[in-house]
């Protein structure tokens, strides 16, 4: 075992990673209100794994949620390989590593085409409807980066599960988690209700980043008006100021401004923002009520709609038939349309009249 620099983590984690018989640990990464988190491999498997430490009640591990969650084997949920608690007041889980990192990075780093996005939200929709579904549990974190990414076929794995609640109806709630406010529905700001809805929110939420909607997660100050930035910036006291700033999104979300859909890329069907809507609607009560029912929305879109994928300068547009459209700027900054069927050369097509309206219904014709 190298250097961890790991001294400002708790003795009893320290402790406990050092001591382990069956995991020999090479990393450390502090996550702050998201856990301690250490890389290892298991000594006999010889395998990559992930450990993580969460803040925990005492006997987490004796929980309903915890024996639950030691048993579930989904390709869309993150396998843990041992769940216990850890005195004085942490749970800590071991869990695979996977090889693609988080969906953060996925986004942070590449432009995904429309359909790797579906089949990306698909994903975690399959792992979600067995969360409710089967096993009546909320997931109350879900976000990009608490969704892994198997670089084999880019399959989404729902991880960071320190955070899930059972709920007993189908009508209930659990009280919301501390995580991220800018994923936090507005039941939860309002009244410190989590449903099952929540999740959907959330995913909703995903799906808006991945299609590349305006969400600047690393700027966040970005969602201010101008008023609002200049009201703030007469703020001096630092944390006065982040309080300020937390209640200005906060009503941002209670209202549903937060997420605009007009700033989805031009060229998306218009049933791309009937399904985000209805997924982020305002009033849980509003949106699918379970993941499968989202998920078909999702695979009606897979079937009905072309694959489009953003490339430097150009839009290409490509059709399951084979037929293909690129769409881009000339020097005088007309739009050009090109076309080619199957394993045929690129041709100009100047069926349009120039505007990206009359553009659009051509290039998604199959």
């Amino acid at each position: 075992m190298g250097e961890l620099n790991d001294e400002d983590c708790a003795e009893s984690i320290r402790h406990f990673v050092r001591n382990n018989p069956d995991v020999t640990v090479y990393d450390y990464i502090h996550r702050g209100c998201n856990g301690e988190v250490y890389f290892g491999k298991r000594n006999k498997m010889g395998d990559d794994v992930v450990l993580k430490f969460y803040w925990s009640h005492p006997n987490y591990d004796a929980t309903e949620e915890a024996v639950i969650l030691k048993n579930i084997n989904h390709s869309n949920i993150l396998k843990i390989h041992d769940l216990r608690f850890l005195a004085p007041n942490y749970a800590y889980f071991l869990t695979p590593k996977i090889s693609g990192g988080d969906l953060q990075g996925i986004i942070e780093n590449r432009n995904l085409s429309t359909k790797e996005v579906l089949n990306i939200i698909a994903g975690i929709l399959l792992g979600l409807t067995e969360l409710h579904s089967a096993q009546k549990l909320v997931h109350r974190d879900l976000k990009p980066g608490n969704i892994l990414i198997d670089l084999a076929g880019i399959r989404p794995i729902i991880a960071d599960l320190g955070s899930v609640k059972k709920i007993d109806s189908r009508n209930g709630y659990v009280t919301a988690s501390k995580s991220t406010i800018l994923y936090l529905p507005p039941e939860t700001l309002v009244s410190n209700k989590y449903y099952f809805q929540s999740d959907i929110y959330q995913v909703g939420i995903i799906f808006f980043q991945l299609l590349r909607g305006f969400f600047p997660i690393n700027e966040p100050y970005k969602w201010l008006s101008k008023r609002e930035a200049k009201k703030l910036d007469l703020i001096k006291n630092i944390i006065e100021k982040e309080n300020a700033f937390v209640g200005l999104i906060k009503a941002k979300i209670i209202k549903g401004n937060l997420i605009d859909l007009s700033t989805l890329p031009y060229y998306l069907d218009s049933q791309f923002k009937r399904v985000l809507h209805r997924a982020l609607n305002i009033d849980y009560e509003e949106r699918y009520k379970t993941p499968f029912l989202f998920l078909k929305d999702i695979h009606q879109l897979l079937r009905k709609c072309p694959d489009y994928i953003q490339e430097l300068g150009s839009l290409r547009i490509n059709h399951d038939s084979g037929k293909q459209f690129q769409i881009y700027k000339n020097t005088n900054e007309d739009f050009v349309v090109e076309k080619r069927m199957a394993n045929k050369a690129w041709r100009k097509d100047n069926s349009h009249n120039g505007t990206i309206k009359s553009i659009l219904s051509i290039v998604r014709i199959n």
